[in-house]
């Protein structure tokens, strides 16, 4: 075959729909979350380079932002590459790798504890320190007159420590969490909560909430296990953050990797409002 008519097979096929398809990047999101991002500060910049480059209004982060958290060298890392993000609110639960005596976590963040809320238009945001597996009654005190006496459309919780997973080495800490704060979460009617702390990307729909786990901000990845969710439950081990955008009543929420490039298979309804 001549040189030419190798270049017009390539066209006719390209024109028939047998080109590759074009991947989707990240755009136009309405809010952003990872986490996890110690470790690799070249995936954690790609990925804040990623949100930014969006349109993401806000970012919520689900923890362990450095290694050692009474070393000021990582804080300062970690403040260089997020300040093209922090343009715009920027929430972060902390993890169990970001909290010391020094208080470098509460410092960078200029936050007075480690749990607060905030609210943006139609969604409420309730950060949450899950350190003592929600064994302190006061936060949980905190969370329910706060939360049940909010008019938001949209309540989301952010901590570290998720009530659900598929890692079976931490399958013991996340049932002990799980009654403290689960019931609380239905109750007061949260369409979802953003969790880091088991290195993957994990999605579960529980009593209508739905679990959104985001971990895989540049820490060293863990192996999981499908087999202990349930139907329809999505995941995947790998470097990423998830994207939210409304439409219509609902919200949809897909997953990328750091450069922005979606994984279609994993989009899913984060909440729905008729």
């Amino acid at each position: 075959m001549t040189a030419d008519r190798l270049r017009l097979l390539v066209a006719l096929l390209l024109l028939s729909g047998c080109e590759q398809k074009v991947p989707k990047c990240a755009a136009g999101l309405d809010f952003a979350s990872y986490g996890d991002c110690r470790h690799q500060t070249d995936i954690h910049r790609k990925i804040a380079g990623s949100i930014v480059a969006s349109g993401s209004r806000f970012t919520l982060v689900t923890g362990d932002l450095v290694d050692l958290a009474e070393d000021p060298s990582a804080w300062e890392t970690f403040h260089d590459i997020t300040k093209v993000l922090r343009k715009n609110p920027y929430d972060c639960a902390p993890g169990d790798h970001d909290t010391g005596a020094k208080g470098y976590f509460e410092k960078e963040l200029g936050l007075q504890r480690l749990y607060w809320d905030r609210r943006d238009g139609e969604y409420h945001i309730f950060v949450l320190d899950s350190g003592g597996r929600f064994s302190e009654p006061d936060q949980l005190a905190w969370l329910e007159k706060t939360a049940g006496t909010s008019t938001a459309k949209h309540k989301f919780a952010v901590f570290h420590h998720p009530p659900f997973g598929i890692q079976a080495s931490r399958a013991a800490a996340t049932e002990e969490l799980r009654p403290r704060i689960h019931p609380l979460l239905v109750k007061l009617n949260f369409c979802a909560a953003f969790c880091g702390h088991q290195h993957s990307f994990y999605t579960t729909l529980r009593d209508r909430v739905r679990y959104v786990v985001t971990a895989g901000g540049g820490a060293s990845l863990y192996n999981i296990d499908p087999s202990l969710g349930q139907a329809g439950d999505l995941s995947r081990k790998f470097y990423h953050f998830v994207g939210c955008t409304v439409s219509g009543s609902k919200i949809l929420a897909h997953v990328y990797d750091p450069d922005g490039i979606e994984d279609e298979s994993l989009a899913f309804t984060l909440c729905e409002h008729p």
